[in-house]
């Protein structure tokens, strides 16, 4: 790769992957709604400070769920069990350690150690920890209660929020779960680049939480785990519903993956990762 391909891919990995304006206009009318509710209920039940401490973890959830509905962190175990986790982590700082500051720090490190443990790293909740142990008496009073109500309802209404208004659009449906597996092969690209990725990835019309570095990167360390461990001549990688297929016999070579549409229009793109071993010639 010269230097100005260096360049390009150094400003590549550091953009998220542009999408069309009916992706974009998607993601903030759906993120506004559930924002809108989110905030109706917190206000209800928290006084105005907490209740705008966890609107603001909230929102950082939607950018998560509306803007990046198929990434790991986005998904519902991630989502639910980062947030609970953080809100119980939160309140049991809150109740049993008098210093503000240190409670909040405390609930900080404690609900990234669950997320970790439980492995639900959802980045939001951390907000979610802060809000409790920064939520004042509102929360002191509720307790534990606080994580049910507002943290659980919160959450849950994210979820049917992302589940609903996602689902009449094929290429974003949400969870990942949901999406409509039947794809079929088209194009053959030859000598795969990061620039042939990330054409690819914007093909996608969604943003993918995963760089074209980072997909090549996969791809080798597949390929030379696959050499040495495995018997199968091929790897295959699901990123998420995002599939890029590749095999490796005297080059790169991709097959850019189609979903149809019941119509039987090709409505939306995905990336298959499929890594063939090259078969190694029998000495006679």
């Amino acid at each position: 790769m010269g230097p100005q391909n260096t360049r390009q891919a150094g400003v590549s990995a550091s953009l998220t992957n542009p999408v069309h304006w009916t992706e974009m206009l998607v993601s903030a009318v759906t993120a506004l709604l559930a924002i809108l509710m989110v905030y109706a209920l917190s206000a209800w039940i928290l006084e105005a400070q907490a209740a705008l401490l966890m609107v603001a973890s909230m929102g950082a959830s939607a950018v998560l769920l509306f803007a990046v509905p198929h990434g790991s962190l986005s998904q519902p175990w991630p989502l639910f069990g980062g947030h609970l986790v953080s809100a119980l982590a939160g309140v049991t700082m809150a109740l049993w350690v008098p210093s503000t500051v240190l409670a909040a720090a405390l609930a900080v490190g404690l609900a990234v150690g669950l997320m970790h443990l439980l492995r639900c790293i959802h980045p939001p909740g951390g907000a979610t920890a802060l809000s409790a142990a920064l939520g004042g008496s509102t929360v002191y009073e509720l307790g534990y209660g606080f994580v049910i109500a507002p943290v659980m309802l919160n959450v849950l209404i994210l979820f049917l929020v992302a589940v609903v208004a996602n689902y009449p659009f094929r290429w974003r449906r949400y969870p990942v779960s949901l999406m409509d597996r039947r794809y079929r092969s088209c194009s053959v690209l030859t000598q795969v680049s990061e620039q042939d990725l990330l054409h690819a990835m914007a093909d996608l019309n969604v943003i993918v939480d995963i760089t074209p570095e980072e997909l090549r990167e996969i791809a080798d360390r597949a390929l030379a785990h696959a050499r040495e461990h495995g018997d199968t001549q091929e790897v295959v990688l699901s990123l998420g519903p995002r599939f890029v297929n590749v095999r490796r016999d005297g080059g790169w070579v991709m097959h850019k993956a189609l979903h149809p549409s019941h119509e039987g229009h090709e409505a939306a793109h995905t990336l298959r990762l499929k890594l063939t071993r090259p078969t190694v010639p029998s000495r006679h």
